[in-house]
């Protein structure tokens, strides 16, 4: 894991929630990663993304010598009240498909859905709750949905196959993968090969895993990685060094398992973040988290000898 095996890379939604993404993408490279995620958070947002403008993204990350490393849109699901399931879209995923193929990303990523569609609070909000839980209806069947969820990721894995496209889960607090075990468990019930987990130990820590242990349990399918660091009480996003998590076990897990790829700072809630509670531009402030959290990380693998291009 020597060499330029593993590089720094972002998401684009850190610089700019939602479109444009032509100059985030710019600003994004000059914080000196190689590699950058696109995304849409829905299906309509697909709409973006006509060919002329794929085309035109293209130019500017080969101009910028830049990797698109993957392509998050979730796998849709719905929720009619009072029906015992949710359903999934399969139609609304292949048109994300379609866009992620022409755009070149070789990953999908995506989140497993709450249970039922049901309105949990972010868990950012939970150490200052009196009180934390979450509604259940009578009529909810619990088993028939997460066969739903297994039956919906299983048909959209093979959909992905097709494309040449492998799905990354990214395991997220009340989400039905929330921890490592929850992502094997999910690899085995749909015997998809090409279905693995997008590391954020972010998610994983507060939700009661250790990091290294999930990318140790997981080895080949893990298959890229959002980087930021918390307290383990929230999923907050801050830069690496600012919280609680072990980055030179991480470091040394992810050498035992031979990954090599992006190494990517999702800085959701570092200091001049764009955020989904603002949706502004973000400010010169987090240009500099960026960097600090990249000289911190970098500081880290060399301990172990691991060297981040």
């Amino acid at each position: 894991m020597g060499g330029s095996s593993l590089f720094f890379g972002s998401p684009i939604w850190t610089f700019n929630w939602n479109p444009p993404f032509e100059e985030p993408l710019k600003r994004l490279a000059r914080t000196g990663c190689k590699g950058f995620e696109l995304t849409a958070w829905s299906v309509d947002m697909l709409g973006y993304y006509t060919s002329e403008k794929i085309r035109e993204l293209k130019a500017i990350a080969e101009g910028e010598g830049l990797t698109l490393t993957n392509f998050f849109y979730n796998l849709p699901f719905s929720y009619k009240e009072g029906a015992p399931t949710s359903t999934v879209d399969l139609d609304g995923f292949r048109r994300g498909v379609d866009v992620v193929a022409e755009i070149g990303a070789p990953i999908v990523t995506s989140m497993t859905p709450y249970p039922f569609q049901s309105d949990v609070k972010p868990i950012l909000q939970r150490p200052i709750s009196q009180e934390w839980s979450a509604r259940v209806e009578p009529e909810w069947n619990w088993t028939a949905e997460y066969d739903a969820v297994v039956d919906g990721f299983a048909q959209a894995c093979e959909i992905a196959a097709k494309a040449g496209l492998r799905v990354a889960i990214e395991p997220h607090p009340y989400r039905w993968v929330s921890s490592g075990q929850g992502m094997l468990r999910l690899i085995e019930r749909t015997g998809a090969a090409n279905l693995g987990m997008n590391f954020d130990p972010s998610h994983l820590f507060p939700a009661g895993d250790m990091p290294h242990y999930v990318v140790l349990s997981l080895g080949n399918r893990i298959f890229n990685t959002h980087f930021s660091d918390n307290e383990g009480h929230t999923n907050a996003h801050w830069r690496p060094g600012r919280g609680k998590i072990d980055w030179k076990a991480i470091f040394a897990a992810l050498r035992t398992i031979g990954y090599s790829g992006p190494i990517t700072l999702e800085l959701e809630d570092a200091p001049g973040a764009s955020h989904w509670t603002h949706f502004r531009p973000a400010t010169p402030e987090f240009d500099d988290e960026m960097r600090r959290g990249m000289d911190y990380l970098r500081a880290a693998a060399a301990e172990l000898d691991i060297k981040i291009s």
